[in-house]
């Protein structure tokens, strides 16, 4: 049986977010140390494990994250921002890691399930869906906008395997955060730390699951069904 593999977007198949983050600031008049510190104070004001989560869970907009952030600045740093076009800016960076790319090209060749799984928030969709060609790269695309769910929850990985018809053990999740990667082994899936420094080991490791499941009588299945994350 082969795998489904399971990509993260940013910090995996994008640079990771300190790259961000420094990409981000350059011309600005704030540090990525500034930034954050500024981004951790609004998570723990609201519960959240990190510094994106506030806007991905959905629990303030952009343009309310975006003030929020701008107050932190003057009220920690004495810096006056305008942060009106965070959304735009952030994703004016259209870097991709190129290995990590042609590793999960290949992949899907040799007839693995490549999906992509991202928390996304709701306004920052129509950057995500305008930044790559989806349908040619993966299987499926699942982005917590359009789920009701985002990682590292259970329901998210159940989901997951739903669009697949595989079992949990068939699963691997690649993600930056060791929250993610926790969750995913919760669910019964394999759990890998990928992006930056990490890309290596994680292709070669699931280069090696890959060769493992190959069949050697007959062509592969897709079993998945349509994405729903690239604008439909």
């Amino acid at each position: 049986m082969r795998p489904a593999i399971w990509t993260d977007f940013r910090g995996v198949l994008t640079p990771p977010l300190r790259e961000g983050l420094r990409a981000y600031c350059v011309g600005k008049e704030f540090t990525p140390a500034q930034l954050g510190q500024c981004l951790r104070v609004i998570a723990d004001r609201y519960g959240c494990p990190d510094g994106m989560a506030v806007l991905d869970s959905g629990i303030l907009s952009e343009r309310q994250w975006a003030a929020e952030i701008e107050r932190e600045l003057a009220g920690r740093f004495g810096i006056t921002a305008d942060l009106s076009r965070l959304g735009s800016e952030w994703w004016s960076d259209r870097r991709v890691d190129a290995v990590w790319l042609a590793a999960l090209r290949r992949w899907r060749q040799a007839g693995a399930f490549v999906g992509l799984v991202s928390n996304l928030p709701v306004d920052w969709k129509p950057y995500f869906t305008a930044f790559l060609d989806w349908d040619e790269l993966f299987d499926d695309v699942l982005l917590s906008c359009d789920t009701g769910t985002r990682k590292p929850d259970a329901a998210l990985f159940r989901l997951a395997e739903s669009r697949t018809g595989l079992p949990p053990e068939a699963h691997v999740l690649v993600d930056d955060l060791d929250a993610n990667v926790a969750g995913a082994r919760r669910a019964g899936w394999t759990g890998v730390t990928g992006g930056g420094d990490h890309t290596p080991a994680a292709v070669e490791r699931i280069d090696a699951l890959v060769r493992a499941a190959a069949p050697r009588n007959h062509p592969p299945v897709r079993v998945g069904a349509p994405h729903q994350g690239a604008g439909r």
